[in-house]
């Protein structure tokens, strides 16, 4: 039995881990068709996030082609979809034939829904001035610029106090001094 058609990434490479792009940005996605016998009439686009219910329509009836190209405009995209904002989150790109749509059970020879890229998308914050009362999250306070860890010195000294004192009770405890 044939496989079902499907899609191979291209752009960014296969080897790219995950994608990270700026929301704001452009970003080009190529791809090629494998195991295809019957060759879809249009393509479309979609992008779900986990996060929100519905997902994105990139385009509609796409004109099919060997290979395949979007350039999406994520600016563009947010400006006009004010009301459902792109978030800083994991997507996934959706690539299917616009006869069966992205649910279409896979047929030997027709193209499967692809939803096997996946990407993130974040939100650039404005640059803040470190004098204007930043501070790091993640940084620890109890850090000296000796790198030295001060609660971890004092669990150390406390420790070996502790260590001292029962030692001590214990030789005297069974009269050896």
């Amino acid at each position: 039995m044939d496989p079902a058609g499907s899609v191979v990434m291209l752009t960014p490479a296969p080897t790219e881990a995950f994608p990270l792009y700026k929301i704001g940005d452009y970003i080009t996605w190529g791809w090629n068709y494998t195991n295809l016998q019957a060759t879809p009439t249009a393509i479309d686009l979609y992008v779900k996030c986990s996060k929100v219910p519905q997902p994105w329509t990139l385009t509609q009836n796409m004109t099919w082609a060997t290979k395949g190209e979007y350039t999406w405009d994520t600016k563009a995209f947010q400006t006009e979809h004010v009301e459902n904002p792109l978030l800083t989150e994991q997507y996934t790109l959706v690539i299917a034939d616009a006869e069966t749509g992205p649910s279409a059970t896979p047929e030997a020879g027709y193209l499967a829904p692809f939803s096997g890229f996946h990407f993130g998308l974040y939100k650039p914050m404005d640059y803040q001035d470190s004098a204007d009362g930043w501070t790091c999250a993640s940084c620890s306070g109890a850090r000296r610029a000796t790198g030295v860890d001060v609660k971890g010195l004092g669990m150390a000294l406390g420790m070996c106090v502790v260590t001292v004192v029962s030692f001590t009770w214990f030789v005297v405890g069974i009269g050896m001094f």
